[in-house]
């Protein structure tokens, strides 16, 4: 299923291809129900389906991407010839 084209709610089965392919996707529910324990988000009891953006985020933050920690702030001016000698003009 291209990512344009995917529902918001999906079922097991449609995560299982999205996330593991043909061959693996049977895997799916086992991986979801142990992954459940650590916070992925479950399958919604009124929509009939897992939050397929809920779901991508977290996969996301578990692997460290698109970390939003927000970089350093500054401390100052960088002095880049530190420990060299400088250059006479």
């Amino acid at each position: 299923m291209p990512p344009d084209l995917t529902p918001l709610y999906i079922s097991d089965k449609e995560a299982g291809l999205l996330l593991l392919g043909r061959k693996r996707a049977s895997e799916w529910p086992a991986i979801a129900t142990v992954l459940e324990r650590s916070g992925l988000p479950k399958v919604d009891p009124l929509m009939g389906g897992r939050y397929w953006p809920a779901v991508k985020a977290w996969l996301d933050r578990r692997h460290g991407v698109g970390s939003t920690g927000g970089g350093y702030a500054a401390d100052g001016q960088e002095n880049w010839s530190y420990g060299r000698k400088a250059k006479s003009v």
